[in-house]
């Protein structure tokens, strides 16, 4: 079975890959589990968790929130929920292989 230390990288690599369709930068932070999510609108978000994957999301007011704030903001929980239920799913069919 996979362990945490294992799929937090793959969780990151398809994280990476789906926020560039976004126009997006990932930033990890010097604190573990901690990441800074930068939009081309300049809008930051803040990614982090305790136990994963329970994922929480933060906007970060550094400007004015805009509609354009909002859309970002669902593509990026969207973009986080899709990389669980993957990594979830190939968990799932590799226990049953074994």
């Amino acid at each position: 079975m996979e362990t945490t230390s294992n799929i937090i990288p793959e969780f990151e690599k398809l994280f990476r890959q789906k926020l560039q369709l976004n126009n997006c930068k990932l930033k990890k932070k010097r604190q573990e589990n901690n990441y800074e999510i930068t939009t081309p609108a300049k809008d930051i978000f803040l990614m982090y968790w305790c136990e994963f994957p329970e994922i929480k999301l933060i906007y970060q007011a550094v400007g004015i929130r805009t509609p354009q704030t909002a859309v970002y903001e669902r593509a990026i929980r969207s973009h986080i929920n899709s990389c669980v239920s993957s990594l979830q799913e190939s968990i799932m069919i590799t226990a049953q292989e074994v």
